[in-house]
């Protein structure tokens, strides 16, 4: 099964839903708080160019926030990158 992280701030209604749909889909997350890991979030977003949550990431590769991966789950293309077709 693939790997995905998800960096959060436990406020955001966005990573929550990202979370429910990852969920629902039957993958396990890696969560990453970006409030109590500031160092860990702050380089990744330096390296993406983002500061916001949620921050999704598939087997390292860069998803980018609720948005995306909704238009991935839309356009039928979320579950073969998560290894589920």
């Amino acid at each position: 099964m693939v790997h995905v992280t998800m960096y959060y701030s436990d406020d955001c209604p966005f990573c929550r839903n990202a979370e429910k749909l990852l969920l629902s889909k039957g993958v396990a997350i890696e969560k990453i708080d970006s409030q109590k890991e500031p160092e860990k979030f702050t380089a990744i977003a330096a390296q993406i160019g983002s500061d916001s949550v949620p921050q999704i990431f598939i087997d390292g590769k860069h998803i980018g926030g609720f948005d995306d991966l909704s238009e991935l789950d839309m356009d039928d293309q979320l579950e073969p990158m998560l290894g589920l077709l």
